[in-house]
């Protein structure tokens, strides 16, 4: 019957453009197990189905998966797949793919890109036949069902992974198991989807066909196609946003809209040592000190913006709700002081080596203007650091990290579902698998991360985790800035778009699925 109801919808949208979206960067790869950014989760969520799925009141509902059986101790755990899936190149969806699959995400050049700590560090996986697969666990799991939200197998026979992993065929050329398949020609810019009639899944798509391109770097080139309805669905920076809504830009067929998202804005500290001089975690506390956080307030009036002061965001079960004392520019300069770092006749501090206070920045280029970068940097200068701000395409601030060069980094990042997916972020387990892009070790927050792994009283589990907070807030690895918004333009034609409980447009269903143009 589903089956139907796709041949159906494709026959209805027979012939109508591709609901276009637009991206804000290059997609690295359409592999599940190497997601590394959201833009990649964008398309593949549309071509590979999820064990399990969310629905609109962000309750978990089976996909892949018929059901679930769940022991009374917790540790048993039996997943039954659908009968009569197939992959998209007509082999059976079977068990073997799911065993496969969790043993690919311990591969080291797998975690490097994408380290899905908690699907791999189930303890056990077995296939009991052909649609059944047995999970063993040593403890009870409270993160299972997110887990399996995050698991997106894929065909054991195509996907073996080899040492360069993001240059195989399959990054642009997935055999997935969802309702579009990908067009051929698909590139790291440029990805057509078109629904594909085998899908026999609970969840099918009701638009015939999608586009996915990367946005022009130049802004006035991208409003001009949004003017010309080249995208039907589109982030904006806040300004143009702005102007949108106040009628000052676009011509009647656009609409803007805003959500909040599950993300924060954020400056990533070198904590190696052997790397950088904000290994000394006096240094990055002092630095903390003197975020500019009148300039932030200031943007506020015309953002709709807050300021961080959680690792967990607001849309979490484990937000911090405490509110932290604001920086204070006096005491960044006598903390620098006490860490042995005094100022020189020509403003910048040097310590009794005679090391300058000298530290390297990466920025993305702004939309116009100054921005937080701007201010921070002129922030720290004022109490004597002297700093090297460097502007990059959008992506070089997280690549730099990922190879720990410079001492400062200047991007976003989303969260998921459940804080213990962030643990790679802040382990010594990260450190291992690439994830941990800062370097930050603490023992005491990586037992944490374990013991709430595996707590399922929901008040002690959450006390656990505001801990690693209280922890990691005190460590400054990173310096939080604003929890994120989503600022979106929309074609006044586009029907059915909704949000997760992150604050996304996809990750739960229908979601983009359940997209169509009117008219």
């Amino acid at each position: 019957m589903r089956g139907l109801l796709a041949c159906l919808f494709a026959a209805l949208s027979l012939g109508a453009q591709p609901i276009s979206v637009a991206l804000d960067k290059p997609v690295m790869s359409l592999n599940p197990l190497l997601l590394s950014r959201e833009v990649e989760v964008q398309v593949v969520d549309l071509v590979f189905d999820r064990l399990v799925a969310l629905d609109e009141r962000g309750e978990f509902v089976p996909q892949l998966l018929e059901g679930w059986e769940i022991s009374k101790d917790g540790r048993n755990v039996l997943l039954k797949l659908r009968p009569g899936l197939t992959w998209q190149d007509g082999s059976p969806i079977e068990a073997e793919d799911l065993v496969a699959t969790w043993r690919m995400l311990s591969l080291p050049q797998v975690r490097k890109v994408n380290d899905l700590v908690g699907v791999r560090t189930l303890d056990s996986l077995v296939a009991e036949g052909p649609h059944r697969v047995r999970i063993r666990l040593k403890a009870a799991r409270a993160s299972l069902l997110s887990d399996l939200y995050n698991f997106q197998p894929v065909p054991r026979r195509r996907y073996a992974q080899g040492s360069e992993e993001l240059k195989h065929p399959l990054n642009y050329a997935p055999i997935g198991s969802g309702p579009y398949r990908v067009l051929p020609g698909a590139h790291a810019t440029e990805i057509q989807l078109q629904l594909w009639s085998g899908y026999h899944g609970s969840h099918p798509g009701r638009w015939d066909a999608f586009r996915f391109r990367v946005q022009p770097q130049d802004k006035a080139e991208y409003g001009r196609q949004l003017r010309a309805r080249e995208y039907h669905f589109g982030e904006l920076d806040w300004f143009r946003h702005y102007l949108l809504r106040r009628g000052a830009f676009g011509d009647g067929s656009l609409i803007a809209q805003s959500t909040p998202l599950s993300s924060f804005n954020t400056f990533w500290f070198n904590c190696n040592p052997e790397r950088s001089l904000l290994g000394d975690v006096r240094l990055r506390r002092a630095l903390a000190e003197a975020l500019p956080w009148e300039f932030l307030k200031a943007q506020r009036r015309l953002r709709a913006e807050r300021l961080a002061s959680s690792l967990w965001p607001p849309q979490s079960w484990a937000f911090d709700q405490a509110v932290a004392p604001l920086p204070r520019a006096e005491r960044a300069a006598a903390m620098l002081e006490a860490a042995g770092w005094r100022l020189g006749p020509d403003g910048v501090r040097r310590d009794a080596k005679g090391r300058l206070l000298h530290l390297v920045m990466f920025s993305a280029w702004g939309y116009s203007g100054r921005d937080h970068a701007d201010a921070f940097c002129d922030a720290l200068r004022k109490v004597g650091v002297e700093i090297d701000l460097r502007r990059t395409p959008v992506d070089e601030p997280y690549t730099m990290s990922t190879k720990g060069e410079g001492d400062i980094w200047d991007y976003a990042w989303n969260t998921g579902l459940d804080p213990d997916n962030e643990s790679p972020l802040f382990s010594s387990d990260g450190i291992a698998s690439g994830s941990n892009v800062t370097g930050y070790r603490n023992p005491e927050v990586d037992r944490l991360f374990e013991r709430g792994r595996h707590e399922l009283d929901p008040v002690r589990r959450r006390s656990l985790y505001l801990k690693i907070n209280e922890l990691i807030q005190n460590d400054q690895p990173l310096l939080q800035l604003t929890y994120g918004v989503a600022y979106l333009v929309l074609d006044r034609r586009l029907r059915g778009v909704g949000f997760n409980p992150l604050g996304q447009t996809y990750g739960y269903v229908p979601g983009r699925r359940g997209w169509w143009l009117d008219g």
